[in-house]
């Protein structure tokens, strides 16, 4: 299999000069002459050597608040805890010594000897996964010790506590607590395996770990309250965080029919050069700005001022594995195929570690996509993509759709409003800003064209020049995973730090829309659940200022 490089440049030495109206030359290969989209010639040499890899791009002051938080999180909870005498005991030798003296060096074991790949038997994932289930193993302790403390029969003697006992009928409660926490175990363990798992599987131990794993997340600012109150109170409490776990397993694998999909309309106005200086005096840093999706008429415009609605689906994040099995990613497309758009946006994470095996599960779960018009369907890349072994998945399963991946490179496509300019982005997590702005560069707007940009990760979106004038289609926040969103409060665990989370943002000329996703994805497999931040099925029209 070629490098990236290698396809590029091969691609570029069959490309021959189109006749166009600009000042951009566009290009076509000589064996596909009839297809109705042209690739664009580079105006510039784009850099290919740069270092990629496929973590997130986080600042040295994020990472120490991360450690951090790690550290001190977890002891203040402890602290807090040792205030209810005599009641850690049961929890810590059911849940705490066996985690950390027996389950977790088998996991290392596991990862480093039995791993799928290289990839998976790295010293980096077999620590990430160590880890993982380590720290949720302190919460679990908590979490049990809350639930069960109920059960706590206090023996006194003379006015003096003399020692503890435990109602019989805690045995039910504790047998659930080691049947969640032994799914969280296994899922930890099998991911090493790379296999797409039955359906039996998935109800028995991928379901349930993912609720109880994302629980444990959930729980963390309650172990600041539950220790003042009475024991009863405080176990109800402890409840609400898996309640609303079982909530997020349903807003996860929320899959709707055609008829269901909600229709948005997106109108992209540009900004004149004085209203572009004006906000940028107003805001020096160059942040960007929610822009909430509205009827035409709230914008005090007349429909004649913009073309027609150009409709288009972006399938973004779908992370094939336990939360995204490849008959849901199939009805997807199905629906997608049944709407029938002008155009197709696969804007990057195909996988989880399960989907590696068997290697054609992408290639059956994109196959309806093959009833569109050839010229339909476009995509780019995501981090998860540059994996050990992905990118060689994911092309042979684009070929079989006739989907042009675009790394650095831009098309001029045929669509019913006429021509469009569509230019796709390479994942980046390092000099991000020089990436941006040499491959914008490269591909110059040509006048009179509207032009879209895929581009997986929003937040490289801010440094795309405010004149360039494109409107970007992003996913990689899954709409911020867990959070609220409403017209009165947005708050998501993405949104706080700043990256534009889910729905439309603005910066100049440019426009951002940022999708939900359709799948998930945590630590080689699914996780953390969504909650409160349901998967997004949605038909965009996406009106251009004539």
């Amino acid at each position: 299999m070629k490098n990236r490089k290698e396809k590029q440049q091969q691609q570029m030495s069959l490309m021959k000069e189109w006749d166009e109206p600009s000042t951009t030359t566009t290009t076509t290969t000589t064996d596909q002459s009839n297809q109705p989209y042209k690739y664009i010639e580079a105006k510039c040499n784009l850099n290919k050597e740069t270092e990629k890899s496929i973590g997130h791009p986080v600042s040295k002051f994020a990472k120490i608040v991360i450690v951090l938080l790690a550290i001190s999180l977890p002891t203040i909870s402890f602290v807090l805890a040792a205030r209810v005498k005599g009641r850690l005991t049961l929890p810590f030798y059911i849940f705490g010594l066996p985690s950390w003296l027996i389950l977790v060096p088998i996991l290392i074991y596991f990862y480093r000897k039995k791993g799928f790949s290289p990839f998976i038997r790295s010293k980096g994932i077999t620590a990430l996964m160590a880890v993982s289930f380590s720290f949720y193993s302190l919460y679990n302790i908590l979490f049990s010790m809350y639930i069960l403390r109920p059960f706590f029969v206090v023996d006194q003697e003379n006015n003096a506590v003399s020692g503890y006992r435990y109602r019989g009928i805690m045995w039910l409660p504790l047998l659930i607590l080691i049947y969640l926490h032994s799914t969280v175990y296994i899922q930890h363990l099998v991911l090493s395996k790379c296999k797409m798992r039955p359906k039996l599987y998935l109800y028995l131990v991928s379901y349930p770990s993912s609720v109880f794993f994302t629980t444990m997340i959930l729980s963390i600012p309650f172990y600041l309250v539950v220790p003042f109150i009475p024991s009863l109170v405080g176990m109800f409490i402890m409840l609400i965080p898996l309640v609303l776990s079982i909530i997020g397993l349903y807003q996860t694998l929320i899959t709707r029919p055609p008829n269901k999909w909600q229709v948005k309309d997106i109108y992209l106005k540009t900004s004149s050069n004085e209203e572009m200086e004006n906000e940028q005096l107003i805001t020096p840093k160059k942040s960007l700005k929610r822009v909430k999706i509205q009827p035409l008429s709230d914008h005090n415009e007349q429909i004649v001022d913009f073309k027609q609605p150009l409709s288009i689906i972006q399938i973004a994040d779908p992370h094939l594995g336990p939360m995204m099995s490849c008959e849901r990613l199939t009805e997807i497309c199905e629906s997608t195929v049944k709407l029938n758009p002008d155009l197709v946006l696969l804007t990057g994470d195909f996988f989880t570690s399960e989907s590696f095996n068997p290697e054609n599960t992408l290639e059956i779960a994109l196959a309806p996509l093959k009833k569109l018009p050839h010229g339909k369907v476009f995509a780019c890349v995501g981090n998860h993509d540059l994996e050990e072994g992905c990118m060689e998945i994911l092309e042979r399963a684009l070929k079989t759709i006739q989907c042009p991946l675009l790394i650095d490179q831009s098309v001029l496509v045929e669509t019913r409003i006429g021509k469009i300019q569509i230019t796709g982005f390479d994942y980046r997590n390092k000099a991000r800003q020089q990436h941006i702005h040499e491959v914008c560069s490269a591909y110059p707007p040509i006048q009179g064209i509207p032009r879209i940009a895929l581009l997986h990760d929003p937040g490289s979106f801010k440094f795309i020049p405010t004149d360039y004038g494109c409107i970007t289609f992003s996913g990689h926040t899954h709409g911020g995973q867990i959070g609220i969103r409403s017209d009165l409060l947005s708050l998501t665990m993405v949104g706080i730090t700043g990256i534009p989370d889910y729905s439309l943002w603005r910066n100049g000329n440019n426009y951002l829309y940022v999708h939900t996703g359709q799948g998930c994805r945590s630590m080689l497999g699914t996780m953390v659940l969504r909650v409160g931040v349901p998967a997004e099925d949605s038909l965009l029209q996406v009106y251009f200022e004539s």
